[in-house]
């Protein structure tokens, strides 16, 4: 609306409240047919349903329920119209994944629809939806529902223990390799690192003999990361891991892992996370260094106090 030639510009509070009145319009229409499909479950016919809840789920894809009611129609199809749905399901939840990429539905929604084709296994429809997560990490490579959907996939995948030993070694070893990547472009990558952790348990458990140089090249990979950035959490994370599960105190090394980060400590004074790692490296070894008790009452006291008591216990 204009006043003398001149356009009005809605105010901030105009603005917030014609936002209200869109988001409370869609919630009502959401509600109307959300309990229309309810309330006709019984009524409607599988096609029927499929279709209702489709156009719901397309803008609100996180409704489980209507998730629910589609898995019932399909499973109800013979064997031809179901082969139909569970391909068209695969188009469907790829729109609604264009609402929320992180919806659990939808991821799980596509997994069940998998699972139902186990017996129709297609590796070309595997491999398309392995560059589907890829194009989805690509957008957020931190979005875990997607990294979850891709270990299924990866799994089913994998050759099988009758297959010759080295494919199964070049498919963890190509996945490792990827993993490695993708913590390169982004240290803070949670999951890249806790997959990376299966994909190591499972190449020292398929090959043992390899064990000392994996985890001497693994021991590096972190050490590559502390000093990229060692106020990173997750590859701290990843290291407590590796120390004291994998590599084991028994068979950590003065020289090789506790060095290594005496010398980061020298060049970043004050980073908590190396400061609790060199005290429980120094404990677990039984070195007698006088920093570590100066170290836990700094953290309890001053860097972070918020977690006092589990420095406290560990004085």
């Amino acid at each position: 609306m204009s006043v003398h030639g001149q356009v009005k510009i809605r105010t901030s509070a105009e603005q917030k409240a014609a936002r209200e009145r869109e988001r409370a319009e869609k919630l009502q229409l959401y509600l109307t047919q959300y309990q229309s499909i309810l309330n006709n479950r019984y009524l409607l016919d599988s096609f029927q349903l499929l279709k209702q809840t489709e156009n719901v789920l397309i803008d609100h894809p996180d409704c489980f329920t209507l998730w629910n009611i589609r898995r019932e129609s399909i499973l109800k199809l013979n064997d031809d119209q179901q082969k139909e749905y569970l391909e068209k399901e695969l188009q469907t939840t790829q729109i609604c994944l264009k609402s929320n990429a992180k919806s659990y539905s939808c991821w799980y929604q596509r997994q069940w629809v998998l699972k139902l084709l186990k017996d129709k296994f297609n590796l070309n429809l595997y491999q398309n939806e392995l560059q589907l997560c890829k194009k989805y990490l690509e957008y957020d490579e931190r979005n875990f529902h997607c990294w979850a959907y891709r270990y299924y996939l990866l799994e089913r995948l994998c050759p099988s223990s009758s297959s010759s030993s080295s494919d199964l070694e070049s498919f963890y070893e190509n996945e490792l390799s990827f993993l490695r990547s993708t913590i390169g472009v982004n240290l803070s990558n949670y999951s890249a690192w806790h997959y990376r952790s299966k994909y190591l348990d499972k190449l020292l458990d398929h090959n043992p003999s390899r064990r000392s140089s994996l985890l001497s090249n693994e021991w590096q990979l972190v050490l590559n990361a502390f000093y990229t950035d060692c106020s990173d959490q997750a590859a701290w994370f990843y290291a407590r891991w590796l120390l004291f599960k994998q590599i084991g105190i028994e068979f950590i090394n003065e020289d090789e892992h506790i060095k290594p980060l005496e010398e980061l400590d020298n060049i970043e004074p004050g980073n908590k996370w190396c400061m609790l790692a060199l005290s429980q490296l120094w404990k677990g070894k039984n070195i007698k260094n006088d920093k570590r008790i100066i170290y836990l009452e700094q953290l309890a006291n001053q860097i972070d106090s918020d977690r006092a008591q589990f420095y406290r216990d560990q004085i």
